[in-house]
C-alpha cells in the first residue's frame, strides 16, 4: 500500500462510490515511490471529492480552492476500485490528467511511468496501455460531473486514519 486516506464515504451504491476527503485531513503516504520507503503524515490543505464509477479505469477528483470554491478536475488513472474490509482499495497507474477551471487538460506524471518502465516495474507494453486509457479519457471526459457545487452537511469532521493502516 502506497498511501491511505481516511474519508467520509458520501455515496456507495451500484454504480458509483463517491468519497470525502475533508479539508485538513491527515492522511498517509510513502516517501519514495521507487526506492525504500516509509510512511509519512501529510496534512490535505483542501477538500477533494472523489467519484469512482465502477469498473472504470481512472477516478476523478475534484478539486477546491481554500474558500471552498470550486478549482478543477484531477482523473486518476488507476485499475478498477475494489472494496476491502478496510475501505476501497486500488491500483494507480501513475498517469494522471489536470483541467483547471477555463483551462485545458494537460496530462500529468509521464515522467514517472517512464521511470517505472526503466526500472522494470511496469512492462513497456502495460505503459502503452495506460497511455491508451489516458488517451480514451480525454477523448471522452469525465468532467463536468455534476458535482462541481457540491458541499459536505454541516457537520462532517476530518476522519482520522483507523489504528493500523500501515500495517495493511
Amino acid at each position: 500500500m502506497w498511501n491511505a486516506a481516511p474519508t467520509i464515504v458520501a455515496e456507495d451504491g451500484p454504480h458509483r462510490t463517491i468519497l470525502w476527503l475533508p479539508p485538513r485531513s491527515t492522511y498517509g503516504i510513502g516517501t519514495d515511490l521507487f526506492g525504500d520507503w516509509t510512511y509519512e503524515y501529510r496534512v490535505l490543505g483542501r477538500g477533494q471529492l472523489r467519484i469512482t464509477e465502477k469498473g472504470n479505469p481512472f477516478s476523478t477528483f475534484l478539486f477546491t480552492n481554500e474558500d471552498g470554491s470550486f478549482r478543477g478536475w484531477y482523473v486518476n488513472v488507476e485499475r478498477p476500485q475494489v472494496r476491502t474490509a478496510a475501505g476501497f482499495d486500488y491500483e494507480d497507474e501513475l498517469l494522471d490528467i489536470w483541467l483547471p477551471v477555463g483551462g485545458e487538460p494537460e496530462l500529468l506524471d509521464e515522467d514517472e511511468l517512464e521511470e517505472a518502465v526503466r526500472r522494470g516495474f511496469v512492462s513497456a507494453q502495460r505503459a502503452s496501455e495506460i497511455g491508451a486509457i489516458a488517451d480514451w479519457i480525454l477523448s471522452r471526459p469525465p468532467w463536468p460531473t455534476g458535482f462541481e457545487h457540491w458541499r459536505p452537511p454541516a457537520g462532517w469532521q476530518a476522519p482520522d486514519l483507523p489504528p493500523g493502516w500501515d500495517e495493511l
